[in-house]
């Protein structure tokens, strides 16, 4: 889509950090006769992305997910025109102008995974470039890699939920593309006929998957957890934070995690 044609790369942007506030579902879900009417001018073939031929670099294109910097913390890129949240192999845009510089009701939103060293968000534009360049084998390790880091989507999601959620806004977004919703619909995100909408309130929704993982295991080690031993996680946890106020507060916990169970307190 539209929405990365500015060559958004990884190495972009600077650390953003979101609000600690909770977004109810308060905003009115737009019917689709309401959003066809206010794009009734907009050509919605200029939603394709252009993938157009570009060299990928295959050690970039099979990098594992970058840790410090980029791996646990959402950065942000602003422009005049679009708002972008990058967080490991992934990126939201918020596209919030058209071409005339007009400012869209429904800021656009589009969702894209990195491939090489750039953001891109068609999942069928992808397959076929990376095919024309390379194998299926190396497809398949790309596809892989990336789904294997969906905390970097969610933890985009969330920031751009943030974003909006501050602005009073609901994004929408047209999609195509089977592989486009069943991506989307996994993650939470509501898709009708060929659009779908980001809410502020879904910031909760992955803030609680980003802690899901960690939750379960650390809800069943309280069972059995000595009292100095729950003071010890905590205080570690907020010392970790401190350290490095980027990390967030799932990936704060899971390196807390795996350091006790190095030392063999949790196991």
């Amino acid at each position: 889509m539209a929405g990365f044609t500015r060559e958004i790369e990884s190495a972009d942007g600077y650390s953003a950090h979101r609000t600690g506030e909770i977004f109810h579902q308060t905003f009115k879900d737009a019917t689709p006769e309401e959003i066809e009417s206010s794009r009734l001018r907009f050509d919605r073939d200029r939603w394709c992305e252009n993938n157009h031929q570009q060299k990928i670099w295959k050690q970039d294109l099979l990098a594992p997910v970058p840790q410090g910097q980029q791996g646990h913390s959402v950065f942000v890129v602003k422009h005049s025109d679009t708002v972008t949240f990058m967080c490991g192999l992934w990126a939201v845009v918020l596209s919030l102008t058209n071409e005339a510089g007009k400012r869209h009701k429904y800021p656009i939103w589009t969702l894209g995974a990195k491939t090489g060293n750039r953001f891109r968000c068609s999942p069928s534009g992808i397959r076929d470039l990376i095919l024309d360049q390379f194998d299926q084998e190396t497809y398949d390790a790309w596809k892989a890699l990336v789904m294997s880091n969906r905390d970097g989507a969610y933890e985009a999601l969330a920031s751009a939920c943030d974003w909006l959620g501050q602005k009073k806004k609901v994004g929408f977004s047209y999609i195509s593309g089977r592989s486009s919703i069943q991506l989307l619909t996994d993650m939470g995100v509501r898709c009708e006929r060929d659009h779908t909408f980001l809410y502020p309130h879904y910031k909760t929704m992955f803030e609680d998957k980003l802690l899901g993982k960690t939750r379960s295991v650390y809800e069943e080690w309280l069972k059995t957890a000595s009292n100095e031993h729950l003071v010890l996680f905590k205080q570690m946890v907020a010392n970790t934070k401190q350290q490095n106020p980027k990390l967030t507060e799932a990936a704060a916990r899971q390196q807390v995690m795996s350091t006790l169970h190095e030392m063999g307190v949790m196991t």
